[in-house]
């Protein structure tokens, strides 16, 4: 039988967690604040941005959003984060993606301190990861290790990721060598990834094909988690063929309803370690 790795139970805990710890900021007159900066009109953005008022309302934070003209330059761009940036009531900074053609999302992000790079996208974040001393950890990539850390998996186990971006595979790859797992990394240009997948007791995915993943990349004992989210019709689906593998795999995460509910929240989770950790160290 097929195990279905639902995100819901795993965010709701995170969630309990998140509002008890802003409950104690908010005993010292510390408020945690969240600022989503957007360029240009974008529907599908906007909705995720709706997404995230939502839910650090539930938990007390304050979740801030400006949308700036999409023919900015990245000067004054970067003028704007700098703004941003120097706000004592700012805590948390994400850029949502993706901007227009003519910005570097990127180069954009490193005009974020650190220290208030709730996506886990600066230079800072991302070496740290790789130096085993993880801070602010791109989300995504974090809400896989989160699925995975509630199935109790020895070490050793061995993964593929199919994905090398910045935002999923490359920060995933690190943090799952930094559980001690055995990790491949797969991309467009790997010479038989069906036989690395299969071979991989752990297969994430995030290629942005829906119904990518059949059987032929799994065997009975794979651990499938999916990351794609693909726009299909009227609804949303992921990488893998979930009618296909489910009943044939270990284990599988929905989409929706899998890696996103996490995701979503340990946003949330940075922008208050953020705060926390602008408190202690005095930084604004």
């Amino acid at each position: 039988m097929t195990e279905i790795l639902n995100g819901t139970p795993i965010a709701d805990m995170v969630m309990a967690s998140l509002k008890t710890r802003v409950e104690e900021l908010r005993q010292h007159d510390i408020n945690p604040h969240l600022f989503l900066v957007q360029v240009g009109k974008n529907e599908a953005v906007e909705t995720y941005v709706r997404a995230k008022i939502r839910r650090g309302a539930k938990i007390g934070i304050r979740v801030s959003h400006q949308i700036l003209d999409e023919n900015i330059t990245y000067d004054d761009l970067k003028e704007e984060i700098g703004r941003v940036a120097g706000r004592d009531d700012v805590n948390g900074i994400m850029i949502e993606n993706p901007l227009p053609k003519h910005l570097d999302f990127f180069k954009a992000v490193e005009n974020i301190p650190y220290y208030k790079d709730v996506d886990g996208m600066t230079p800072t974040n991302q070496g740290m990861i790789n130096l085993r001393n993880e801070f602010l950890t791109p989300a995504t990539a974090a809400s896989v290790t989160e699925i995975l850390k509630g199935m109790n998996l020895p070490a050793g186990t061995t993964a593929s990721i199919i994905n090398r971006s910045p935002v999923v595979g490359k920060p995933l790859a690190m943090m799952l060598l930094n559980r001690d797992y055995t990790v491949t990394v797969c991309h467009s240009k790997t010479k038989d990834i069906k036989s690395l997948s299969r071979n991989s007791e752990v297969l994430v995915t995030a290629v942005g094909i829906p119904n990518f993943i059949d059987r032929s990349f799994v065997t009975e004992k794979s651990i499938v988690v999916d990351v794609g989210i693909n726009p299909v019709q009227d609804t949303i689906r992921g990488d893998a063929n979930y009618e296909e593998l489910f009943g044939y795999v270990r284990a599988i995460t929905p989409v929706p309803g899998g890696v996103g509910p996490i995701t979503a929240t340990l946003i949330m989770e940075n922008t208050v370690r953020a705060t926390e950790f602008q408190s202690l160290q005095g930084k604004r």
